[in-house]
């Protein structure tokens, strides 16, 4: 008992430091490969820790960008340890946002059965699900949508098994049909807008924008989306790490007032302006996103 206070004191000491003060061990990663292979802390040290963290961040912090590798060809980290991973950097929680596209119905709708495309790309939420409740680690559901026209994606918020279950093969209209068809119903965010270099943006598309995705192996512009987010100030900003495999993870993400029970809750807190940014990494946008808050408030 004694060595498990004494490390927990130890994490927490240190995660202290590397959300206030500006060292080199603030960013991302420096916590995860210190602890590399350490067991998720018991649930009384890990509510210590939470609590020191939610203090000082005056909130809860979430990743609403993550895959896993249950269900995203791309993804190669398994959903549990996807979970393990955050819950070691400190995060109170993820959005599971599993690619929905053709070419992924392409492979699994074998049997052309939605109900049985949803079973599979549901396993990793599930996945992350189940480990979530063990350690006391908040997992919602969206999605990560694109289109037959081209290849952008499209972060979805305010769904569940039902919503996926009740519209089949949604992913196979246009970006423009899905909008006109559930902009009412769902948060609709585009994801990395101009990434590798894409220059196909329907604006009128979205309800807003990515405009840090922390993805460290693609070139994603960033600055070009906050110039989107620039061009239209009704967009919600979001961040988001875009975890695929490991180093993605924990990379940017938002601070909540609360945690939100589910996706719903969640495109919520978004819809009312109830967040902010996070990104150590990235972290001129984080000061610019507050700036243009504070413009907008005038």
């Amino acid at each position: 008992m004694y060595f498990s206070f004494l490390r927990a004191e130890l994490r927490r000491r240190i995660e202290n430091v590397c959300i206030f003060e500006d060292f080199w061990w603030k960013k991302p990663g420096f916590l995860s490969a210190l602890f590399q292979g350490a067991a998720p802390l018991p649930q009384f040290e890990r509510d210590s820790l939470n609590m020191e963290r939610r203090h000082f961040m005056d909130g809860y912090l979430f990743d609403p960008h993550t895959h896993t590798a249950e269900t995203s060809k791309c993804g190669h980290l398994p959903a549990a340890e996807v979970v393990d991973r955050y819950v070691r950097h400190g995060f109170s929680g993820l959005v599971v946002t599993d690619h929905l596209h053709p070419e992924y119905l392409s492979r699994i709708d074998t049997d052309h059965d939605w109900n049985k495309v949803i079973d599979h790309y549901l396993s990793g939420y599930r996945a992350s699900k189940q480990r979530g409740d063990e350690v006391g680690f908040q997992v919602l559901l969206g999605a990560e949508l694109r289109f037959p026209e081209n290849d952008n994606d499209y972060l979805v918020y305010g769904i569940d098994e039902a919503w996926l279950r009740s519209n089949p093969y949604v992913c196979c209209m246009s970006a423009r049909e899905f909008f006109q068809k559930f902009h009412d119903q769902v948060l609709i965010i585009h994801a990395h807008p101009y990434r590798d270099g894409n220059t196909t943006v329907f604006e009128d598309a979205i309800h807003g924008t990515e405009i840090i995705n922390g993805n460290p192996r693609h070139d994603n512009y960033n600055d070009r989306a906050l110039e989107l987010a620039r061009r239209h100030p009704e967009y919600y900003r979001l961040a988001g790490s875009d975890t695929h495999q490991s180093g993605d993870e924990a990379r940017a993400g938002v601070i909540l007032p609360e945690r939100p029970a589910d996706s719903f809750a969640y495109k919520t807190l978004i819809g009312q302006h109830r967040f902010h940014l996070w990104s150590p990494e990235f972290q001129s946008f984080v000061d610019t996103d507050e700036e243009m808050r504070k413009e907008k408030q005038k």
